[in-house]
């Protein structure tokens, strides 16, 4: 096993990344930050058109080749996107560890393709300030028996702590409740509930099942069902992502919409009821 030398002489699993965007670049920053110099491989690079990296310190820029003979691979990239590396056959036989960093796919597919790798799903928060990188991380059976977590930890202590749950759909909905997009809805819909039940003259203590009642609503309808789920993920995947999808569906998600603002109403009719009736 090679290794990664960082400031104060200790020794880490050998890491690379796949991915220049917004989250590989955050990645490298704080890896680099703790004296780890990590080889960084992007499609976009491989292109005559962008052959130079943005300013990542040295920009450790390298040929897919080298960064697949890495132990510890970090994929901040989407999984879908991820899958079609398996092109590659350096990719298709690596035997390290696999942190999957995509919000498609499960980690079960990822596994069947890199089926001699520990493939691992990570949700990396990255602070917008810079500094520690807090995770959530799934450890399911399978990773919890293989021999080479202790690997995988060892790379993480790099980056910052690690939230581990051991269920997929749990890590799932963890994930999604920790958004800061799902933050900014709570926040909406608390000031949204309080003016409808200001403007209607209704008492402001349903304001809390309300808004429970409303938030579940549009957990659920987020989900989705089996079918529209893997739908989704295939689109998500796609050049654009979420923005693209969201937009091209812009009837379906108003449709949605409109369906849990009319729930809300109609409790809030129920609440006006039961109030006169008093």
């Amino acid at each position: 096993m090679t290794k990664t030398d960082v400031e104060g002489g200790k020794c880490f699993p050998s890491l690379s990344l796949i991915g220049a965007g917004r989250l590989g670049l955050a990645l490298e920053s704080r890896l680099r930050f703790k004296g780890a110099n990590v080889p960084l491989w992007s499609r976009r690079y491989e292109s005559a058109a962008r052959p130079s990296p943005p300013s990542t310190g040295d920009g450790n820029v390298v040929s897919f080749e080298t960064v697949a003979k890495s132990d510890v691979l970090l994929s901040a990239i989407p999984n879908q996107a991820l899958l079609r590396l398996t092109a590659r056959q350096q990719l298709r036989t690596f035997d390290g560890v696999v942190f999957a960093m995509g919000i498609d796919t499960s980690v079960q597919c990822i596994r069947e393709v890199l089926s001699q790798a520990l493939v691992i799903r990570l949700s990396p928060a990255i602070p917008a300030g810079g500094g520690e990188i807090t995770s959530v991380g799934l450890l399911d059976a399978t990773a919890s028996n293989d021999p080479r977590l202790g690997v995988a930890k060892a790379a993480l202590e790099l980056l910052g702590p690690v939230t581990w749950i051991d269920e997929e759909a749990l890590y799932d909905l963890t994930t999604l409740l920790a958004g800061p997009l799902l933050t900014l809805l709570k926040s909406a819909i608390s000031r949204t509930v309080e003016a409808s039940l200001e403007a209607h003259q209704l008492p402001i203590q349903a304001k809390g099942e309300l808004e429970r009642t409303v938030f579940k609503e549009l957990v659920r309808r987020s989900l989705g069902s089996s079918e529209s789920t893997q739908q989704a993920e295939k689109e998500r995947a796609t050049p654009g992502g979420v923005t693209e999808i969201a937009l091209r569906h812009k009837e379906q998600l108003s449709g949605q919409l409109l369906g849990i603002v009319e729930l809300m109403l109609d409790r809030m009719a129920n609440l006006r009821a039961e109030q006169r009736s008093q």
